[in-house]
């Protein structure tokens, strides 16, 4: 009778697992945002474009993908590799997994609900949290490094034995919180996964009794020691946590037109760009993809057909549909102003003088 009802429960979930409807997870996730070369299952992304369950990111150099999952927010970083292993939700519930082989991830997930979970998966770690913001690392040598910047994390090596028991195991782990870090290597986790074979090996046919003593060797070698958790640098704290406040939905409006120049420039190739100027944000545009975002500091400098804009990084002239007729890579305070033929632009307090027609010293 046992059997029969445990089938049925299995059977139950199987089919509630199908029946999740593409308009559930069409609303659950998304790109919000995307800089450089970013692909979706080998394909060019789309700001905009609807993520799968499955759905593979990959991220070139000095790229990024931002995610939204949910009420959830996460940043895929440059030469980074990362799955959506599991997107779900069930009558208001989220229960979201990604994977990351490697590269680097900062996720800033939601606070969760009790029956809700957020995990993300490396090839040695898995990290579970309840509404904090953390950053995970994973190289090619399969090295997972955890930094948490607020609220906690748990953490344990991913042993795939012992996987389909993650939720008793993760809750045995100790609280990784802020300002902490931990750093997992595949030499950490194949000893775990010798000393869990053993046990099953001992243990034989999987009975209950049997797969409690594994799960309760698992937690002894799984899970991350409180011993082993230490603490990271504050200048790595400052940079990363200004870097978290950063990720965020983008309004629908700024979304919409930076989508249309790419979309533009994909189909008519602009030599130099297209440039965007908002509110707040500069956005350089070319070869269909946004491959620079900085901050408006200062208003920019106008003519009749031009104007020109300095932010951190750049200097842009462009006309005033966009078209970029020059830019020029220098450290800048953000102050432009136009002195005849030459264009002024602060850095570090100095002055340094553009020609207005090509952007030379």
């Amino acid at each position: 009778m046992k059997r029969i009802l445990i089938y049925s429960l299995i059977l139950g979930l199987a089919v509630w697992g199908n029946s999740c409807t593409k308009q559930q997870i069409d609303d659950y996730a998304s790109v919000a945002f995307s800089i450089g070369e970013v692909k979706k299952n080998g394909q060019p992304v789309n700001i905009g474009d609807i993520l799968s369950q499955n759905d593979i990111i990959e991220t070139g150099t000095m790229s990024s993908c931002d995610i939204k999952i949910g009420d959830s927010m996460i940043r895929i970083k440059e030469n980074s590799k990362a799955i959506m292993a599991q997107l779900l939700r069930k009558d208001g519930m989220e229960n979201t997994t990604l994977g990351l082989d490697v590269g680097k991830m900062i996720c800033k997930p939601k606070k969760l609900l009790k029956n809700e979970s957020f995990l993300v998966k490396t090839p040695t770690a898995v990290a579970g949290v309840r509404g904090t913001n953390f950053s995970v690392e994973a190289d090619a040598q399969k090295t997972t490094r955890i930094k948490v910047f607020d609220g906690k994390v748990a953490v344990v090596k991913r042993v795939e034995a012992v996987e389909k028991h993650i939720d008793k195991i993760i809750e045995a782990a100790p609280a990784v919180e802020e300002k902490e870090k931990v750093v997992i290597t595949a030499e950490e986790v194949k000893k775990a996964e010798k000393k869990i074979e053993e046990v099953m090996k001992k243990e034989g046919e999987a009975t209950p009794q049997a797969i409690e003593k594994v799960v309760a060797a698992a937690k002894e070698e799984v899970v991350v020691k409180k011993e082993e958790v230490q603490k990271f640098k504050p200048e790595d704290f400052k940079e990363e946590k200004q870097e978290i406040i950063k990720i965020e939905e983008k309004p629908k409006e700024v979304v919409k037109e930076v989508a249309k120049i790419v979309k533009k420039t994909r189909q008519i190739p602009q030599p130099e760009g297209q440039l965007l100027v908002t509110r707040y944000e500069i956005y350089f545009v070319r070869n269909g993809r946004v491959e620079w975002e900085g901050k408006v500091i200062n208003p920019p400098a106008k003519t009749e057909d031009k104007i020109y804009i300095a932010s951190g990084d750049y200097i842009f002239c462009a006309k005033l549909d966009g078209t970029v007729l020059w830019r020029k890579k220098l450290a800048n305070d953000g102050k432009v102003e136009l002195e005849g033929e030459k264009v002024a632009v602060y850095a570090g307090g100095q002055k340094k003088l553009l020609d207005k027609l090509t952007g030379e010293e």
